[in-house]
């Protein structure tokens, strides 16, 4: 198993969230020594909101503004995935996707990556972005940033949601690079009497282990939840100890499961509060 990240794709615009996203991205990169992939979606009909009234010669002189206005938001895009990637020492791509883009073709720009990093609300991606839908299709990990996260700094401290169930395993192998690197990784575990066999008789003993062996510097919480919604202990937990990553594997009980009772998942995706990794 490979222990640092080889490709990494990121969403991003010009404005400030889209930048802030794009350092995240970079500096991931650059730690992991990766190839930075920038993505962005262009409008294809501009952005003047009068041209719908442009008659005879000035339909010309409109569509001529169009592309002016498109060449020079994909200059300052470029420019900045550049500017990004050589102040963290990285080798880049820029990749340019209709902002109609359906939902299938944008869940292709996760498949042939490690890891896909994009704001929340995603900026610089197409209309019909959808992480649940990319999740679904792909199986690629995400790394979500809410547009309140003002510091570029992602991984240093992670936060790990262990149920011992097969996304949360499979959440763990693709953050095991980032966790390799950080300087340090807490295991939270929520009401593990009511949890799987597979915790053992020690809940979160054998997973420390695991990750102690992979050079993993790790602590194990266990928190009875006291009927409180699990999602909601785990971010309180996570950001009282500075945790700048929650690590997590989405859908870990049922579909069904998850639209009756609220869903752990939907709660941390819908969270504004800290970034996360999250795969299935």
């Amino acid at each position: 198993m490979s222990h640092t990240l080889k490709d990494i794709a990121v969403f991003f615009d010009t404005s400030p969230s889209g930048l802030n996203v794009l350092e995240i991205a970079a500096r991931l990169a650059g730690e992991q020594r990766a190839y930075l992939i920038g993505i962005s979606a262009v409008a294809e009909d501009g952005t003047i909101i009068e041209d719908g009234f442009a008659r005879g010669k000035a339909v010309h002189e409109v569509a001529e503004q169009k592309q002016h206005l498109v060449a020079a938001r994909l200059s300052q895009v470029r420019h900045a995935l550049a500017a990004a990637a050589a102040r963290h020492g990285v080798n880049e791509e820029f990749r340019v996707v209709p902002y109609t883009q359906s939902g299938g073709e944008a869940a292709l720009h996760a498949l042939y990556c490690d890891l896909l990093v994009v704001g929340s609300p995603a900026v610089g991606a197409p209309l019909s972005w959808s992480a649940v839908q990319v999740l679904q299709c792909t199986g690629m990990p995400l790394l979500i940033v809410p547009a309140g996260w003002n510091s570029t700094i992602v991984g240093r401290r992670i936060a790990v949601a262990w149920n011992a169930s097969r996304p949360a395993r499979r959440a763990l192998d693709d953050a095991l690079p980032l966790m390799t690197a950080a300087e340090s990784v807490d295991v939270l575990i929520v009401d593990p009497q009511r949890g799987s066999r597979r915790h053992g008789e020690e809940p979160g003993a054998d997973i420390a282990s695991y990750l102690a062996r992979h050079e993993v510097s790790v602590e194990v919480r266990r928190m009875d939840s006291q009927g409180e919604p699990v999602a909601e202990i785990l971010l309180r937990d996570a950001a009282e100890h500075g945790a700048d990553l929650v690590v997590f594997g989405a859908y870990s009980s049922s579909r069904v499961s998850e639209a009756i009772f609220g869903g752990v998942t939907r709660t941390l995706l819908e969270s504004d509060r800290l970034p996360l990794l999250v795969s299935h």
